[in-house]
Parts: C-alpha cells; structure tokens; sequence
C-alpha cells in the first residue's frame, strides 16, 4: 500500500511489519499526521521464517529509507516520522520533555502488561515448557494472570494517562490542539485491550475502568488524517 504525500524532495520510505497494528502502527499514525508518504509493507506470519534471518535483530519493523541500509527500532521510526512533520505538532520543540515523559508512561504500561500476552506465545522465555499454553494448567495460569492484570492494573495505568490529559488542557497527552507522537504511540497500546483479539480480555474494559480515556481515544479516531482507519475496538465509530 503506497499512502499519499506531496511534499518536493520527499524520501522513498519503506515500513515493513506483520499485517497486524502491534509496535509499527504509532509509526503509521505519525506517517498520517506528516502527511507522508511511505510504503506499507505488510508481511504475512508464514513469510516471517524466510524474511527474519534477513533482518539486522531478527525482529520487525524495519524500514528503508531511499533504498539505504536497513533501519530498527519503532522508537526511532516514530521520531524519524516526526522529524518530517512541517508543521512541528508530532514533536512540538517546546515540549521535548512532556512529549517523551508521555512516550514512556505508555512503555511502562506495555511492559507490565508484556507477560500476560508472552506467556501464551512464549512460555519458555518464563521457565515453563513450550507446550504450557495448550495445556489445561497453562490456559488457567494464562487467564488468571490478564484477567487479574486488566482488573488491577489497567486502571492504575489509564488512570495515570486521563491525569496527564488534564494536567495539560483535557485534550492531548502533551496538550495542544493537535496530537504529538505520544499520542500516536499510545491510542494503539489502549486500543489492544479493546478489539476482541486476546483471550479473557473483555472488549469493554477500557470503558468500564476510565470513559475519559475512551473520549480521547475516540477524538484521536475521528481526527480527518484517521477517521474510518479502524473497524474494530475503541475508536472504530469515530
């Protein structure tokens, strides 16, 4: 998919990811915003095995930039894609420190919740046998540790991002009137909880803990450069 951009000069980019949102939608987002355009290259999961010894960590996103050498790191991607923003919203230069204290709260949640979503892929990174989550006591451990995660620490997390929200104005992390990359890196992280993809995850959690945080993820959504993006999960109506 090529997506449209018609600013004199612009690079030839290529984002290669799973056909999924995961880590490289932020980056998606942040291409959006820029007006840029790039080329999104969605591999399929049976292609993963021929193409991961080609890449630099044997891990996905990468990116090409005017055929150049191979690039990692979502991170960087995100603020590679900020740094073609004309309009200098996605990483306002009087904001450094709220735009990236932002970017790491959202870290913070996604590693906390990282073992409730690795423990069903990969059990042995854990200590438990390849097999674990096919077993019985593997799908009991699995649900009790999202369903105790999404009861006890998802609100304490969305809590301290509706916080942040209104600290700075009620309308985006960083406050403004438009979004900056925090907020392209973390409606994708609170959208995961909500589309129906992961088991003993109900898709209304997110509403029943924080409607504030629904409300912004909503307003994201319905931004013109995103508006019918998503069919699924918070945000879909927008």
């Amino acid at each position: 998919t090529h997506h449209k951009f018609t600013m004199a000069t612009a690079p030839t980019i290529k984002l290669t990811y799973f056909d999924i949102e995961g880590v490289a939608e932020s980056v998606r987002l942040a291409f959006a915003f820029a007006g840029v355009e790039y080329q999104d290259d969605r591999v399929k999961f049976p292609q993963w095995a021929e193409l991961k010894p080609k890449t630099p960590h044997g891990t996905l996103p990468i990116m090409t930039i005017d055929d150049g050498p191979v690039k990692t790191q979502s991170g960087a991607m995100l603020r590679y894609a900020a740094s073609l923003d004309k309009s200098g919203s996605l990483y306002p230069s009087d904001k450094p420190f709220e735009v990236e204290e932002a970017i790491g709260l959202i870290g913070d949640m996604t590693r906390s919740w990282s073992p409730c979503i690795y423990m069903g892929m990969r059990p042995h990174n854990y200590g438990y046998p390849e097999d674990f989550a096919k077993s019985e006591e593997g799908k009991a451990q699995i649900k009790r540790m999202r369903e105790a995660w999404i009861a006890d620490e998802l609100p304490k997390w969305l809590g301290f991002l509706s916080d942040m929200i209104d600290s700075n104005g009620g309308t985006w992390l960083c406050g403004g009137d438009k979004p900056t990359i925090a907020d392209c890196m973390a409606v994708p992280a609170i959208r995961t909880y909500t589309r129906g993809h992961v088991d003993y995850v109900g898709v209304d959690c997110v509403e029943k803990c924080n409607p504030k945080i629904v409300a912004y993820v909503e307003r994201f959504c319905a931004l013109a450069e995103i508006k019918g993006r998503y069919s699924t999960g918070i945000g879909a109506s927008a």
